[in-house]
C-alpha cells in the first residue's frame, strides 16, 4: 500500500477530522490544499471504492451536522487500519 497516491494520501488526511460524503471529500481536500489538489468525481470514487476494499476506509450510515440526513449520501469514516 505504499506508497500512497496523492489522493488517496488527501481522503485520509480529509478523513482523519471527521466523517464525510464524497462531495465533502472533495470540498475538504481542496480546502486543506488550498486549491492545489482537486479531486475529480471519477478518480474520487475510484479511490474511495479501492479504499473501502484495502480497509483503510469504511461506509456507515450515521449522519451529524456536518454530514446531513440524505439517502444518496455515502459517509465514509477511517478504519483503525486506515488511521
Amino acid at each position: 500500500m505504499v506508497p500512497l497516491t496523492p489522493a488517496v494520501f488527501h481522503i485520509l488526511l480529509a478523513l482523519s477530522k471527521q466523517d464525510f460524503y464524497g462531495l465533502a471529500i472533495m470540498q475538504e481536500v481542496e480546502r486543506l490544499t488550498r486549491g492545489q489538489m482537486r479531486l475529480g468525481p471519477g478518480t474520487l470514487y475510484r479511490s474511495l471504492q479501492r479504499m473501502v476494499l484495502d480497509g483503510l476506509i469504511e461506509e456507515h450510515g450515521e449522519y451529524t451536522r456536518a454530514v446531513p440526513r440524505d439517502e444518496r449520501h455515502r459517509v465514509y469514516r477511517l478504519t483503525p487500519f486506515g488511521t
